[in-house]
C-alpha cells in the first residue's frame, strides 16, 4: 500500500487504523481541523462582488480618497451604514479568526488555507543519517550516508572523504547488518572519487542500524570480507 491510500486510510473512521509515524499522524489532523471549519465554506455577503468592483474603480480615480458609494466596507466584508454605524474616527476591528459569528474567509484567507494544506499534506522524506569513520585499515577516511525511504526500498548517497582508491582486483562493497544479518546494498571501486556514490537497500535502518564498507576481492567470497574501511551507525 502507498502512502496515499495509507492517508486516505487513516482519514476513514470505518478503515483499519494504518501504521503512520507521529509526524504524519499530526499533519492530517491539523489538515482535518481545518477542512471543518465552517467559515472556510461559508458563502461571501450578497452584493460583496459589486462593492469591491465599485471601490477598485473609485480608489484608481482618485488614490488616498474615500471610496464612492453608499456603504463603504469594513475589514470583515460587512458595509457600514444606516443598518451597521460605524463611529467617524472608529477602528475597524477584524473579526475573530476562529469565531462562527457568520463572517467569511478572504480570497487571500482561503488561498493561504489551501496553501498550508498542500504542505501539511505534501509527503516529508524519511531521512536517516550514518555518521562513517575509517577504520585501523583507513584511518584518514570518513564518510556521511544519507538514507531516503523510497517507494521501493531505501536510496543511499554516500560521501566518502580520505578513501584510497581499489587497487587492481579490488573493489569496495557497502553493507548493512542487523540482528538478522548482513545486506549487501552495493559496490564501487572509487577510482575517481570526489563524488557522491548512489547505492540501494531493501532493508532499513530501523532493522539494520549499521552501515560499513569492506574492500573485496574479485573472485573472493560474495560475503563481506574481514576487511573493513569505513563504519558507522545511525544516528
Amino acid at each position: 500500500m502507498n502512502r496515499p491510500d495509507d492517508w486516505a486510510d487513516y482519514l476513514d473512521p470505518d478503515a483499519a487504523d494504518p501504521s503512520l509515524p507521529p509526524s504524519e499522524r499530526e499533519a492530517l489532523d491539523r489538515i482535518v481541523g481545518t477542512l471543518a471549519l465552517g467559515d472556510v465554506w461559508g458563502e461571501p455577503p450578497a452584493g460583496l462582488r459589486a462593492s469591491l468592483l465599485e471601490r477598485v474603480a473609485a480608489e484608481s480615480a482618485a488614490p488616498g480618497t474615500a471610496p464612492a458609494g453608499p456603504y463603504p466596507l469594513t475589514w470583515s466584508g460587512v458595509p457600514t451604514g444606516p443598518s451597521h454605524p460605524a463611529a467617524p474616527g472608529a477602528p475597524v476591528r477584524p473579526p475573530s479568526r476562529f469565531g462562527r459569528r457568520g463572517w467569511w474567509l478572504s480570497a487571500v484567507g482561503v488561498a493561504a488555507a489551501a496553501a498550508l494544506v498542500a504542505v501539511l499534506a505534501w509527503p516529508q522524506p524519511e531521512t536517516t543519517t550514518f555518521a562513517m569513520a575509517g577504520t585501523a585499515l583507513a584511518p584518514a577516511a570518513s564518510a556521511t550516508a544519507e538514507l531516503e525511504a523510497k517507494s521501493a526500498g531505501v536510496a543511499i548517497v554516500l560521501e566518502i572523504k580520505g578513501l584510497k582508491p581499489a587497487r587492481a582486483g579490488t573493489y569496495y562493497a557497502a553493507w548493512m547488518r542487523g540482528p538478522a544479518g548482513v545486506v549487501p546494498v552495493g559496490t564501487f571501486h572509487w577510482h575517481k572519487g570526489g563524488i557522491p556514490i548512489d547505492l540501494w537497500s531493501g532493508v532499513g535502518s530501523d532493522t539494520y542500524p549499521e552501515l560499513f564498507v569492506t574492500l573485496q576481492h574479485e573472485g573472493g567470497p560474495p560475503g563481506p570480507s574481514a576487511e573493513v574501511v569505513l563504519t558507522g551507525r545511525a544516528g
